[in-house]
């Protein structure tokens, strides 16, 4: 829907003011990874006063299910709309100050171009601190006056913005958390998540949800897992919390669990009852998820992304996008509070630093630190000039205040 005619204050003033509009492109990665370019690229439309023009689809594996081979096959074009309500997702986003426009709205009141940000002549590199961005943000607000412009090309992903403020990261979960899954996807979560709370009050066991990526794409990729390294992380982590209920989450068949409960039984000793293990695939038998979904699989994964999002304790992986997006929406206050209560990750990297990358990009926790500029130079090969650092001050600007997170359908705004 073209945002701008929506009955609603947020959209209309933030329309009002808009001075240019981003066209957002998609990218071929998982949905997290996507999303993760879309929320930059809404940070640096909204610093510079523009609307977005969210993408028509989105791209997804297909028939996959983490096979090693296939891993970054992404072939599958999807609507936007079968992912994210659009219409909550542009409210949500207004509630932050950013306008959303379709294609047509944009053209209307703006000039198309072929114009690019992250151009070689640029003055201003990506990756940018956010007070970077705001340094540059009076010049080129002028220079996109008017126009359809976009941050980079669509083979661009992940990192483009360091948020170097305590403003700024909120303004970044802010966003992460605007795009609200679409109906479908948030009923069949909901589902879930009633069915393994049931399992777990009848066992009188502690429910805990993991994302699970043990499997063998992460250790065969350039991401070289160490799986021994890593499951037993994992059964530190929950053998304190027996007898548990775990929920696997990014989807486990019942033979895959059994291999997965074989890995993690020896740190719960000989007591049968001291862990069980469920998935969406085993609470509900009767939904064949890649089926249901088309057969695209990172769209099943929106399922699991919600109950992430939701379930009282959520433990992740830190090299995962899926994991890194779901941690972030989670560091925003839950409506109702007695969801998302306790978020942890599981300590152990893969071989190229993603879990390192990802916290100093996304940050989840409140943990200070002086320079994730600085930081992020020691674990990318940026084409940067000079040695790299975030400013020492991190700039003040209307565009930084503290949003209101506004709570309704589809879960916190």
């Amino acid at each position: 829907p073209d945002v701008t005619a929506l009955p609603d204050s947020d959209s209309a003033t933030a329309c009002f003011r808009a001075t240019s509009a981003v066209r957002i492109p998609s990218v071929k990665k998982g949905l997290c990874n996507q999303r993760m370019r879309m929320v930059q690229d809404i940070v640096i439309a909204h610093l510079f006063g523009g609307a977005v023009i969210l993408p028509e689809t989105v791209f997804s594996r297909e028939g996959c299910n983490f096979k090693a081979e296939c891993y970054g096959q992404y072939t599958g074009m999807i609507p936007f709309a079968d992912v994210y309500d659009v219409e909550s997702t542009s409210r949500a986003l207004a509630a932050v100050g950013v306008c959303t426009m379709s294609e047509g709205a944009a053209a209307t009141r703006f000039q198309p171009s072929n114009v690019k940000l992250s151009v070689p002549a640029s003055k201003l590199s990506l990756p940018a601190s956010v007070s970077e961005l705001q340094d540059f943000a009076e010049t080129y607000q002028k220079i996109f006056l008017g126009r359809v412009w976009s941050v980079a090309d669509s083979t661009v992903c992940c990192t483009l913005v360091v948020p170097d403020s305590e403003l700024a990261v909120r303004l970044l979960r802010q966003v992460a958390a605007a795009f609200i899954p679409a109906p479908r996807i948030v009923s069949l979560a909901t589902q879930v998540l009633e069915r393994f709370y049931k399992r777990a009050h009848e066992e009188a066991a502690t429910p805990v949800a993991i994302h699970w990526r043990g499997q063998s794409d992460m250790a065969a990729s350039s991401h070289a897992l160490n799986i021994t390294a890593y499951t037993n992380e994992v059964a530190r982590m929950l053998a304190p919390l027996k007898p548990l209920c775990l929920l696997i989450l990014g989807g486990a068949s019942a033979s895959e669990l059994a291999e997965i409960h074989a890995r993690l039984r020896p740190a719960f000793g000989h007591r049968d009852h001291a862990l069980r293990l469920y998935s969406k695939e085993t609470l509900m038998p009767g939904i064949k998820w890649s089926r249901h979904f088309g057969g695209y699989d990172d769209l099943v994964g929106m399922v699991d992304l919600e109950i992430a999002r939701k379930v009282w304790t959520f433990i992740g992986s830190p090299f995962s996008s899926f994991s890194v997006i779901a941690a972030t929406m989670r560091a925003l206050p839950c409506s109702p509070a007695s969801e998302c209560v306790d978020t942890r990750m599981v300590p152990v990297d893969v071989s190229d630093q993603l879990g390192r990358i990802f916290a100093l990009q996304f940050p989840y926790t409140d943990d200070t630190l002086r320079d994730r500029c600085k930081a992020l130079t020691r674990l990318h090969d940026w084409h940067k000039p000079g040695e790299w650092s975030c400013p020492t001050q991190p700039r003040a600007s209307h565009r930084l205040r503290p949003g209101i997170a506004r709570r309704g359908r589809g879960g916190r705004r």
